[in-house]
C-alpha cells in the first residue's frame, strides 16, 4: 500500500514508458537474461496494478497539453519478432493494453536483425575455439554453453559500434565461418507486421538497418531514419508518427543532428533508451524509456519509483 502510494505520488504530472524487446515463450539457451513470456506477463500485471496505460502518442501529446492522468505509463517494444503475434500481442490484448512496436524495416527486404545473426552463427560454430582473426576479436573457446554466451556478448558489443559496411563484412565472415545464411534467420514478414497494425497496436519507426546512427554518413543518416517511415507507411497504410534511436542513449548513439534529422523527417515524437520518465519540459523527440526486469514485486516497486526519480538526459536540440 505505501509503495503503491509512493508510485503515485512520484508520478503526477509524469509519463513512465517501459521498454521490451524479444518475449520468447522460453528463453534462447545463448540469451538466459530475455524477458520470456511468463515473466512479461507477470510484468504487465504488476505495472497495471501501479499505472494506467496510455498509447504512447495520445501520452506525448496530453504530456505537453497538462492533460496526463495520474500514474500514466506507456509500453513500447524494439526491433520486430515474429514470436510477439503469438506472445506479446495476445497477453496484451488479454489485458486490454495498447503497446507501440517501433519496427526495424531491413527485415522485409531480407535482411535479418544484425543481431539475430550472431545468435544463429554462434550456435553453429564448431568448436573447440573461435577465431575469426580479427585483432579485437582474438581466438576465443567454444567448449561449453557458457563459452558460447559469452560470444554472443562480445560479438555484439563489438559489432554494434561500427560502420554498417564493416559490421556486415564482419557477420558475412562470421555466417561463412558456422555454415549458416542470412537467409536461415527467421524474421518479421509484412502480413505479420499489419497484424498487428490492424490488431490497434501503434506502429514506430527503428531504422531500416539498427545501426549507431553517430557512425552513420549524412546520407544514410537521411535513408535510416525518413527512408524507415516511408517504408513502414507504405506497408501498414497509415501513418508512423514515432521514432526509436537504435541503442537511444544521448550523446553516446545519437546527436542533435539526429534529433533535427527526424524532426525533418515528419515525426510527432521520438523516444530513447535513457532511464527516467517524461514531464512537461522534456522534449517529444527525446522521450526516455525504462525495461523494469526484476522477478520480485518488491524489487519491481523498487526499480520504478528508482526510474521516477531519475532525472534524464538530454541532447540539446535547435530551437523551431
Amino acid at each position: 500500500m505505501i509503495s503503491t502510494l509512493m508510485v503515485r505520488s512520484l508520478s503526477r504530472g509524469k509519463l513512465s514508458v517501459f521498454l521490451f524487446h524479444k518475449v520468447p515463450r522460453q528463453c534462447d539457451p545463448l540469451v538466459p537474461a530475455d524477458v520470456d513470456l511468463m515473466r512479461f506477463e507477470h510484468l504487465l500485471d504488476h505495472m497495471c496494478s501501479q499505472f494506467e496505460v496510455l498509447p504512447l502518442e495520445d501520452a506525448v501529446d496530453c504530456l505537453h497539453t497538462d492533460r496526463l492522468p495520474p500514474c500514466a505509463a506507456c509500453i513500447t517494444f524494439d526491433d520486430g519478432y515474429p514470436d510477439w503475434l503469438i506472445g506479446a500481442a495476445p497477453a496484451l490484448r488479454k489485458r486490454n493494453l495498447h503497446a507501440t512496436f517501433f519496427i526495424t524495416s531491413g527485415q522485409f527486404a531480407g535482411v535479418p536483425l544484425w543481431h539475430e545473426r550472431i545468435l544463429a552463427a554462434v550456435r553453429r560454430l564448431p568448436g573447440p575455439v573461435f577465431d575469426l582473426g580479427f585483432p579485437f576479436l582474438p581466438a576465443q573457446s567454444l567448449a561449453g554453453l557458457d563459452d558460447r554466451r559469452r560470444q554472443v556478448q562480445r560479438l555484439e558489443h563489438e559489432l554494434k559500434y561500427l560502420t554498417l559496411h564493416r559490421r556486415e563484412q564482419i557477420l558475412l565472415q562470421l555466417e561463412a565461418a558456422a555454415g549458416v545464411q542470412a537467409a536461415d534467420v527467421p524474421v518479421m514478414s509484412e502480413a505479420q507486421l499489419r497484424d498487428l497494425h490492424s490488431q490497434g497496436f501503434g506502429i514506430g519507426a527503428h531504422t531500416i538497418l539498427h545501426p549507431i546512427l553517430d557512425y552513420c554518413s549524412p546520407e544514410e543518416v537521411e535513408r535510416e531514419i525518413g527512408g524507415v517511415r516511408e517504408h513502414l507507411q507504405g506497408i501498414v497504410g497509415g501513418q508512423v508518427n514515432g521514432f526509436a534511436y537504435p541503442n537511444g542513449r544521448p550523446y553516446a548513439d545519437f546527436s542533435r543532428l539526429h534529433v533535427d534529422a527526424v524532426k525533418r523527417a515528419g515525426y510527432r515524437y521520438a523516444v530513447t533508451t535513457h532511464w527516467g520518465v517524461a514531464d512537461a519540459a522534456t522534449s517529444p523527440f527525446q522521450i526516455p524509456r525504462f525495461t523494469p526486469w526484476a522477478e520480485r514485486d518488491w524489487h519491481m516497486t523498487y526499480q520504478l519509483v528508482r526510474n521516477l526519480m531519475t532525472a534524464p538526459v538530454q541532447v540539446p536540440e535547435v530551437a523551431a
